[in-house]
């Protein structure tokens, strides 16, 4: 069944395919959003007649299934979509936001493609971000994808909270925490970077270790801590 699918929409089963996904978000009335997603979906069928066997809009969203031999790049063919956009949204004055599934080497993996291209659109829906992400770009956010704001804010400030209890003004217990991981944990290069001498940032860090009451040799403990110092910087800065 799968095979006649294929055939009926002429995917060639001995290509590469590559899901991509597109929203568009418009000050426009329903009537000319509707229209503005036709066009782009002839637009984007001119320029991929041959790559892109598969072009559909529905709603507010744009979906197409691209077809690519083993050894093609497939970036040259995102980068070609990108700027097809980029103009288009110029011209159309539009939000769209593309996310794009990996590549696979069978068909029956459209699946698997098309999922990954909503959990990079969800993935810019949460940044607030118009523009271009692969999902194999978002790295460590793909894992918090499906968290709600509330529940990462939560976590971060359940893991803060003992140093924001600290009430001495020359000893910023969270600022010097945050540094040391932006350091990758280099004593030297953190003492620099917030001014203080290292033995300083030594004594600090044993308060952190005991406010938190962690240790930074217990591997779990690190983690914890790190993914807090890094939720709070690149989602909350």
């Amino acid at each position: 069944m799968l095979y006649q699918k294929a055939a009926e929409l002429n995917i060639d089963t001995k290509k590469h395919i590559l899901v991509a996904l597109i929203t568009i978000r418009s000050q426009a009335d329903l009537q000319l959003l509707n229209l503005h997603l036709h066009r782009l979906v002839s637009d984007i069928k001119s320029v991929f007649s041959s790559k892109a066997p598969v072009v559909y809009g529905f709603d507010t969203k744009v979906t197409i299934v691209f077809t690519l031999d083993p050894h093609e790049e497939h970036r040259a063919i995102i980068k070609q979509l990108e700027d097809l956009l980029s103009k288009w949204r110029y011209y159309n004055e539009c939000h769209i936001k593309i996310g794009i599934g990996s590549r696979y080497s069978h068909f029956t993996q459209i699946g698997k493609s098309y999922s990954e291209a909503e959990k990079a659109i969800s993935y810019l829906l949460s940044q607030q971000q118009d523009g271009c992400i692969l999902y194999e770009e978002i790295g460590i956010n793909r894992l918090f994808i499906n968290q709600s704001k509330e529940e990462v804010k939560t976590f971060i400030d359940e893991v803060f909270l003992p140093l924001k209890n600290n009430h001495l003004n020359d000893e910023p217990l969270e600022q010097t925490l945050e540094a040391y991981f932006d350091n990758n944990r280099s004593a030297s290069l953190t003492a620099k970077q917030i001014h203080i001498h290292v033995n300083t940032l030594y004594q600090r860090l044993k308060k952190i270790e005991e406010k938190m009451n962690i240790s930074f040799t217990n591997s779990e403990h690190l983690l914890k801590v790190q993914l807090a110092c890094y939720l709070k910087k690149f989602h909350y800065s």
